[in-house]
This record gives C-alpha cells, structure tokens and sequence, in this order.
C-alpha cells in the first residue's frame, strides 16, 4: 500500500491530524511524525502535525482540511521555542505567557471596539 492509498481512507481530517499521523505512523514506521505549525494561504498559520519520510519529503494525511490543501508552509516545532498560550483578542495571531493580546497596539484596538470607538 501507497501513502496516497492510504490517506485516501482517513475520512474527514479536521482536527485531527495528531491522532491520523499517529495511525499512519504505525502503518509506515519509516515515517518520522512533526509537530508544529502549517501556514495557509487562506487561513494563517495553525498549529499541526504531519509526517516527513526518509528522503525528506512531507506527507500530510490531513492536508484535506485547509483551503490550500498543503500547498503552504509548514514549520516545525524547534524543541525550547515558547509555547503559544492562546489567540489575540484582536487579531487572532498566537500569544504566549497568558496574554490576551499579541502586543499593546492589538490591546488597544481591542479596548476601543469594546467602548464602541
């Protein structure tokens, strides 16, 4: 079996991409499992898991559910990098540390829709 057949059977793929690439994984175990973040054109940058293969290549069993159907940027995870903690209130960008907003212009913003300006 092909990783293209393969995929073929995940079903819909959304939200789920940890839970297929570790189903995969086990089907292909020469595929190495990554974590990180894809960038849709579409829809911005959203957390993510797929698979690299051995000659490096990425195999994504999930790509169905973006607009852009893989064809973005996928970035990995670096071990020590800081940990998104949430969404800006404003902008929907990632924020670390429990903040609300990504930086004092987005919090600002943010407050004056709240007041109706």
């Amino acid at each position: 079996m092909t990783y293209s057949e393969w995929i073929e059977h995940v079903g819909h793929p959304e939200g789920r991409c940890e839970e297929v690439t570790l189903q995969m994984q086990v089907v292909f175990p020469e595929l190495k499992r990554v974590r990180g973040h894809y960038y849709c054109p579409a829809w911005g940058e959203r957390e993510h898991w797929w698979l690299v293969d051995p000659e490096g290549d990425i195999v994504d069993p999930t790509k169905a559910q973006f607009p852009s159907y893989g064809c973005g940027t996928y970035i990995a995870w670096v071990e020590g990098d800081p940990e998104p903690t949430g969404m800006c209130l404003n902008c929907g960008e990632y924020v670390y540390d429990g903040s609300r907003h990504c930086n004092e212009a987005c919090r600002r913003t943010f407050m004056l829709s709240l007041m109706g300006e």
